[in-house]
């Protein structure tokens, strides 16, 4: 299935317009962007959308929770957080081959990748560095719960 096919044929699934144009399509859900791309050189999807502005403090430790997160996917569900260089933003950005992919499967990994947007979307605008400890003098790194996911 090509990338127009499978968007409009997400479309379809989805009960909602959807139209590829110059190799990407934009879905809004709620107040979330998420940007659907092709990949032609590699015959890959790569589904995307921006995380938000870092923090004015504590940057140091958010930064150390992320990378944590990205390791092996631990905290963001097969997805990969980075950082726009020009603009400082944090972002998530997912790639799949076009070939594994039919309307149901890409409709499952939109939702789980919006789920993923909004728990690290909140996660960024709530944060708020640890304090340091009294007992060590260190600071104390935000953790992963059970969901695998950093508690901030």
């Amino acid at each position: 299935m090509t990338f127009e096919e499978l968007i409009s044929a997400l479309g379809e699934r989805i009960g909602v317009d959807l139209a590829a144009e110059d190799g990407s399509c934009v879905i809004n859900v709620d107040d979330m962007v998420v940007t659907l791309m092709s990949l032609p050189d590699s015959d890959r999807l790569a589904v995307h959308g921006e995380i938000g502005d870092p923090p004015p403090e504590g940057l140091e430790q958010l930064l150390s929770a992320m990378l944590e997160a990205n390791h092996l996917f631990a905290g963001t569900a097969g997805a990969t957080i980075s950082r726009d260089h020009e603009t400082g933003r944090f972002h998530l950005c997912r790639h799949e081959p076009l070939a594994t992919l039919d309307a149901d499967s890409l409709a499952a990994l939109v939702e789980s990748f919006v789920n993923t947007l909004e728990i690290w979307r909140k996660a960024i605008a709530s944060y708020r560095p640890v304090a340091k400890s009294a007992a060590e003098g260190a600071d104390e790194t935000p953790q992963f719960g059970a969901t695998g996911f950093v508690q901030v």
